[in-house]
């Protein structure tokens, strides 16, 4: 039934305001499709939250295997980072074991080859000295020597004077022959063998606890020192222990403790400077004293041996007495 218009007129066929529900049934079917119809719109989109929520943390769950598999390659690299930092070291400290033994074995054939050339060179000058002008002149001045320096002051004037006289002339005879003789090792022909001092300061960084000089000659010239026969392994440890010596003072340490070690089977000088305050560059001045002392190695350069040194780190230097 269509209720009148405001002004009592019917609208027009087919217009309507509102359209009544047909029945109460009518209604309440379409209160149930329109709830139904939100419960579908919400069940379809909690399903989707939850596809969503799955996702995601199947996402976060791959994401926290990635993040363990990454800490399991970080380790994995770490490990072989330090396994290859401790093959390093164990590699540089064999190559400066290694390298010393090295220089110590061909430092000491050529010592062998300057005894041998020393022993040449003493038998000509001895078979020289037998000759009877040059016989005649040793047996005079061991007899002056012997017998007649000491009575000197007691001699007519004349007789002092010639008896002086003949001995400053049998002394300039002889001089040449008692040179040669004085050299360790007559000049060789041979190639230059380079030969290196180590040494090295502990702790490497900040105030020096010790220095150590390790020299390329066997620890049998310190410890047979006394019976060993005088060579160019003698002469190296004497010239570079005197250059120790004046490093020390030099440093303001003269009164520095020093002692003889063996390292690798090589000679090596320690000085301990724990008690004491270092004056200038220990690096610096070491290579410097070093470096002087080989230029005053006479016996040395006669011998075609270069002397080179290295300044190393402490850790490279270990030792079984470590």
């Amino acid at each position: 039934m269509q209720k009148p218009s405001h002004n009592g007129e019917r609208p027009a066929c087919g217009a309507f305001v509102n359209r009544e529900p047909a029945s109460f049934v009518d209604a309440l079917n379409e209160a149930a499709r329109r709830r139904i119809d939100a419960e579908v719109e919400i069940n379809a989109a909690l399903e989707r939250l939850s596809a969503e929520e799955a996702h995601t943390i199947q996402a976060i769950d791959e994401a926290h295997r990635r993040i363990e598999a990454l800490r399991a390659q970080r380790s994995a690299l770490e490990d072989r980072r330090a396994a290859l930092s401790a093959d390093r070291y164990r590699a540089e400290q064999e190559a400066v074991r290694a390298g010393l033994q090295a220089d110590r074995d061909r430092f000491m054939r050529r010592a062998a080859l300057g005894r041998e050339a020393a022993a040449a060179r003493n038998a000509a000058i001895a078979a020289e000295l037998r000759a009877p002008e040059l016989a005649t002149a040793m047996q005079e001045t061991e007899r002056f020597q012997a017998e007649v320096e000491a009575s000197l002051p007691t001699l007519p004037p004349s007789y002092r004077r010639a008896a002086l006289e003949n001995q400053q002339r049998n002394v300039r005879r002889l001089a040449p022959y008692a040179a040669a003789l004085n050299c360790v090792t007559p000049t060789l022909n041979a190639e230059v063998e380079a030969i290196t001092v180590v040494a090295c300061a502990s702790p490497a960084e900040g105030r020096p606890e010790a220095l150590v000089l390790v020299l390329p000659v066997p620890f049998s010239v310190y410890s047979d020192w006394s019976t060993r026969p005088e060579d160019l392994a003698s002469m190296l440890a004497y010239r570079m222990v005197a250059a120790l010596h004046r490093l020390l003072g030099d440093l303001g340490t003269p009164t520095a403790m020093v002692e003889y070690v063996e390292v690798h089977g090589c000679l090596a000088v320690q000085a301990w400077l724990a008690d004491h305050d270092v004056i200038g560059d220990l690096q610096e001045r070491t290579l410097e004293h070093i470096g002087r002392a080989y230029e005053d190695s006479v016996e040395l350069v006669k011998a075609a041996i270069e002397v080179h040194a290295a300044w190393i780190r402490p850790e490279l230097l270990i030792w079984e007495g470590d």
